[in-house]
C-alpha cells in the first residue's frame, strides 16, 4: 500500500484520522449540511477535550 522505499513515511493513526475528520466535514458542507458540519466538527474538536477533561477529574 505504500511505497517501500527508504524516507517514505507512514501516517500516524492521528494524521489519518485527522484527514478522515476533515473529509467527512467537507463532505458535509458540499451537501448542504452546514449545521451538521458544524456540530460534527465541534464535537470532533472538542470531544477528545471533554474526555480528557472527564478522565483526570475522576483520578
Amino acid at each position: 500500500m505504500f511505497p517501500k522505499g527508504k524516507g517514505s513515511a507512514v501516517p500516524s493513526d492521528g494524521q489519518a484520522r485527522e484527514k478522515l475528520a476533515l473529509y467527512v466535514y467537507e463532505y458535509l458542507l458540499h451537501i448542504g449540511a452546514q449545521k451538521s458540519a458544524q456540530t460534527f466538527l465541534s464535537e470532533c474538536i472538542l470531544g477528545p477535550v471533554l474526555c480528557c477533561t472527564r478522565k483526570k477529574r475522576d483520578v
